[in-house]
């Protein structure tokens, strides 16, 4: 590495012009690098959905969930699959391992279930990736003056949403509200049946003719031609006078052979009219209209999507000068505002960091060239981060502003060591051999140091699932930093030294720094003298803190503080429309009530882009005035109302409602063997003070009518079963082809059936007999109700159901662990099993994977440090300093009252890199003594005095540069990474620093004697090694 450090002095201009291109290409990437708030987290989980008009959850489960399950039970990498059975369709979610190759097991899912026949009426299945990208970055409403709502849905489809499609990064654009043209075709029954036909019948005719069939190529006239027939009915009234042939006289023979076959048109069974539907419900602050909804691509930036969508809309409103739109829903601000202000921390900690070297070192041109190493090792690491395609976010500028007091160290404890040089009285080189001298003292520490902190993130490599995506981009970012870091300090910072500092010898210390050397010096002395006092005093100081967490508490993650609910409603099963709409009414009314809320959008009858098949479920998006501090309690306050307001279940992204919610998942093999315990599961979670809204999911059940057929009368009346099916059916739309009307599409839809509103008009239909009769349905059958599930649920073969509760005590760790002890009493029948999920499994999970993390680092740095310093008794005496940095980082999680979290995780693991670095640099000098020929005693005493600066300097700046992270947090939207980890890094580098001034060389005295002991006893002892 000399030849380096050599090759940087004599070659200032080509460092200088490498630097240059560094900052050029460095600036671009980082002006050019896409902006999120956090990583993009790719679910590996397919779902699949399955429409099955008009059916039961028990019929859908039997029919369509159940046979593609087994088709789909040998798939490979699969970890679950969950099945969810409700009225009229079927959603199977299969979730894979997160290293499994996505797109192949999409195709491979796809190329399966084509193959699987399901019953006639069900939909062809719908096979997508989770994608979160699906929900939209963009809303607005649409309004207009002089408008009504089916012009405005015309202008909608024709002229919006072309243009919107249209901007780079667009993947989806959805009209929710829109006014659309039907041809409803609803047979008269009475008609029907005085012609002998069947509805079915009639609509299977319907589709024939009216739409064209290609009947594939036939060789005429020696040459190949396509047969085609076209469809009949270009307009409502074609459609009306089509004639439908009486296929049951032809049957019967009651025509000869030289009569055509009676026919009736459609119009005189059936009322054929044009009508306008909204498919869909949108309402914004009260008012009907529309909303559009704008989703991105996999690849796209939300920031410049957004922006694009603005642009395009603002050219809309331009030509358009009755039409106003109202953003709803604007993804791409606070993603800017919460990285600018991740980006001020970051710039006022570099700030601070500064002023820290300045103020130690008390020399400008040696702060510049200290300082240098933070502009060019962030510069580097966005180069390496743009070409990885990560983006700017808060997790990648967050580990920049933990880089900041890390990448500087290399380059303190270099230019440091220069400058201490150049103003020794007695130092006998100068210019570039003292500088080359210098950098090359330093280098074996600074590299072990670095290689020891980059080592500490490898394990997040063993961490998957969201966690593992979340704060991979920011162990990159690190690493990238301190790589950089360690380059400049060789090359950058001996050239700058070599340009700007010339050699000041015999410059006599300032007082304060003489007295805090003396009195350190007394100190460590002290308790080198006094080994087991010391030890005694700082271990009882660690087991004190470990005492601290049970009243510190545990949490999952924090909160990203948006100005923005997206909530979801989902309704008692068997609500009617008005029954939704009238819920969805009262809270709009309560939510514009509220002082702090600027507006509130409603939409329901599109679906949810995460599940279209559940059509029923409503999705509010409630914005925030300007100016709100307190987010998470206006949102707490909103969440407990609306649930209490209605039966329905609410969900909310972004709500900071409550610290988690746990689910209890109770397994077996049938409904009937899990309901007992799943009520006794509820009942005891319904006690416990520290949750709120607990729900048994098999508490939502619909009402189920069950006949029963009388099967002798219905032979004495000549009665058939399908009649009986035809009367008792629901009333059902069938789509039988498309119209072309004023340049739109309408869509022809068969209505079957009557609507009745109760049982009584049920059973009182007419049925025709053989003997013409009529008979009431009540004569030949009777009915009783029962209650059966809302839906029916399965995950890998069993049914289960689940319990869900909100935590709303602080200490989630706490309050699972109660409830993982009451369930442990519960008698659970055979057959029947309890898991334990939601916050409390995701916990576990990620505190387990990172606990691992942890102590692969510690083994890995221990080898590091191994194979640096030749023996194995430096490096544990140095280990001994990282349990002394829990002491301050407990300490500072108590008194700020931040629960242990994923980011307080991630700031230990960071921690066993940062605090052996300090050792590392101190055990270092001490064995260079050593080897001088210095006692033992003698060099720790000097190598404590000589690195005491330094450490101090490296200390106190990253303390600096972490400082912005305490303050600010939900608002600012920067809660991920936030106080927790500037906490856990200040705190425990704090009490480590002071303690491996003096842990360490106390525990390596005493290893070293012990060793020498050792060996002295032994007949070789030539075997005894300094720091072996």
């Amino acid at each position: 590495m000399k030849s380096v450090i050599e090759f940087s002095i004599k070659n200032k201009l080509a460092v200088w012009i490498v630097t240059c291109f560094i900052i050029v290409f460095g600036t671009y990437a980082g002006f050019s690098m896409k902006l999120e708030t956090i990583p993009n987290i790719n679910e590996p989980l397919v779902n699949i959905t399955t429409v099955y008009p008009g059916t039961s959850p028990e019929e859908v489960l039997n029919k369509v969930t159940e046979p593609i399950e087994k088709k789909l039970s040998n798939l490979e990498g699969v970890e679950n699959i969950t099945s969810t059975s409700l009225e009229g369709a079927s959603t199977i979610a299969i979730q894979y391992d997160f290293k499994t190759d996505m797109e192949k097991a999409e195709s491979e899912i796809k190329e399966i279930v084509s193959k699987i026949e399901l019953p006639e009426g069900a939909q062809n299945p719908d096979i997508a990736r989770v994608n979160f990208n699906d929900l939209p970055v963009y809303v607005l409403s649409l309004t207009d003056s002089k408008r009504g709502l089916e012009d405005l849905s015309k202008l909608a489809e024709k002229e919006i949403v072309p243009e919107l499609e249209g901007v780079a990064g667009v993947s989806n654009v959805k009209v929710v509200g829109k006014q659309n043209k039907e041809v409803e075709i609803k047979f008269q029954q009475d008609k029907l049946e005085q012609y002998g036909l069947q509805p079915q019948e009639v609509t299977t005719y319907l589709k024939t003719v009216k739409n064209d069939v290609n009947l594939g190529m036939q060789v005429l006239d020696g040459k190949e031609k396509v047969i085609k027939v076209n469809g009949n009915g270009d307009s409502v009234e074609t459609i009306s006078d089509l004639r439908i042939p009486i296929i049951s006289t032809v049957l019967n023979n009651e025509i000869t052979n030289s009569e055509n076959v009676p026919s009736v048109s459609l119009k005189e069974i059936a009322d054929v009219k044009m009508v306008e539907k909204a498919q869909s419900v949108s309402r914004t602050n009260g008012k009907e209209g529309i909303s559009i909804e704008v989703s991105q691509s996999r690849s796209g930036n939300t920031v410049e999507v957004v922006e694009g969508v603005k642009k395009e809309l603002k050219k809309l409103e331009n030509k358009n000068k009755s039409l106003e739109f109202n953003s709803v829903l604007d993804s791409g601000k606070p993603i800017e505002d919460s990285v600018g202000m991740m980006l001020n921390k970051t710039l006022m900690g570099a700030a601070f960091a500064i002023l820290i070297i300045l103020m130690f070192l008390r020399d400008i041109k040696s702060t510049i060239i200290a300082v240098i190493s933070i502009p060019l090792s962030l510069i580097i690491s966005l180069i390496l981060l743009k070409q990885l395609d990560i983006t700017l976010n808060l997790m990648t500028l967050g580990a920049m502003t933990v880089a900041i007091g890390r990448v500087i160290d290399d380059s303190i404890v270099v230019i440091e060591n220069i400058y201490r040089r150049m103003t020794l009285a007695g130092e006998k080189l100068s210019g570039a051999k003292l500088i080359k001298a210098a950098t090359s003292e330093m280098f074996s520490s600074i590299m072990s140091s670095t290689i020891v902190t980059v080592a500490v993130f490898l394990p997040l490599g063993l961490v998957d699932g969201p966690v593992g995506e979340l704060f991979m981009p920011f162990g990159l970012t690190i690493v990238f930093a301190l790589l950089a870091s360690l380059l400049v300090s060789i090359t950058v910072v001996p050239m700058m030294a070599h340009l700007m500092l010339k050699k000041k010898a015999g410059v006599v210390e300032k007082e304060s720094s003489k007295k805090s050397i003396t009195g350190y010096y007394k100190v460590l002395n002290w308790s080198l003298n006094h080994k087991l006092v010391t030890f005694f005093l700082a271990s009882a100081l660690f087991v004190g803190s470990i005492f601290l967490i049970p009243a510190i508490g545990v949490s999952f993650i924090g909160s990203s503080g948006d100005k923005m609910i997206l909530a979801t409603y989902n309704p008692v099963s068997g609500s009617t429309e008005d029954t939704i709409n009238s819920d969805v009414k009262k809270a709009e009314e309560y939510l514009l009530k509220r002082k702090n809320i600027k507006m509130v959008q409603a939409s329901y009858g599109a679906g949810n882009p995460l599940n279209p098949a559940d059509t029923k479920q409503v999705m509010f998006f409630i914005t925030y005035k300007d100016g709100l501090k307190d987010i998470n309690k206006e949102q707490k306050a909103i969440v407990k109302d609306l649930k209490k307001m209605h039966e329905g279940e609410w969900g909310f992204q972004s709500s900071g409602s409550s610290n988690g919610k746990v689910d209890v998942f109770v397994y077996g093999k049938t409904v009937e063997d899990i309901r007992p315990v799943a009520d006794e599961v509820k009942g005891n979670l319904s006690k416990n003070e520290n949750l709120a809204n607990v729900k048994l999911d098999l508490s939502d059940s619909l009402n189920q009518v069950n006949f029963n057929l009388d099967t002798e009368k219905m032979t004495d009346f000549g009665i058939r079963p399908e009649q009986v099916f035809g009367k008792l059916v629901p009333p059902k739309e069938e789509k039988i082809g498309i119209l072309e009307v004023d340049g739109q599409e309408a869509e022809i839809k068969v209505v079957e059936g009557t609507v009745l509103t109760n049982q009584e008009e049920l059973v009182s239909q007419q049925l025709p007999t053989m003997l013409n009769q009529k008979v009431a349905l009540n004569e030949i059958l009777d009915g009783e109700v029962s209650e059966v599930p809302a839906f029916i649920t399965k995950q890998n073969g069993e049914v289960y159901t689940k319990v869900s509760a909100e935590i709303t005590d602080k200490d989630v760790g706490k309050v699972t662990k109660s409830i993982e002890k009451e369930m442990d009493k519960l008698s659970v029948p055979a057959g029947v099993k309890i898991n334990i999920g939601g916050v409390t499994e995701q916990i576990d999970e990620s505190f387990t994977q990172l606990g691992i993390a942890m102590i692969s680092a510690i083994v890995i740095v221990y080898f590091v440090l191994v194979v640096t310093f030749g023996g194995g008794l430096a490096p544990l005496a140095i280990l001994f300093s990282l349990p002394y940095a829990l002491i301050g980082s407990l300490v500072g999680l108590l008194i700020a009252k931040e629960p242990i979290s994923i980011s307080v995780m991630i700031g230990t693991l960071m921690l066993i890199g940062i605090v052996v670095t300090n050792a590392v640099v101190l055990i270092d000098r001490v064995i260079r003594n050593q080897e001088q020929g210095i006692p033992i005693r003698e060099a720790i005493l000097e190598a404590g005095v000589t690195r005491l600066r330094p450490i101090l300097m490296t200390a106190i700046a990253t303390i600096g540069a972490l400082s912005p992270l305490l303050f600010g947090g939900v608002s600012d939207g920067s809660g991920l990474i936030s106080k927790g980890l500037g906490i856990t890094v200040i705190g425990g580098l704090t009490s480590s620093t002071i303690l491996t001034l003096v842990i360490v060389p106390v525990v390596y005295e005493a290893l070293m004697k012990l060793n020498y002991k050792f060996f002295k006893k032994s007949k070789d002892k030539k075997e005894f090694k300094i720091g072996a």
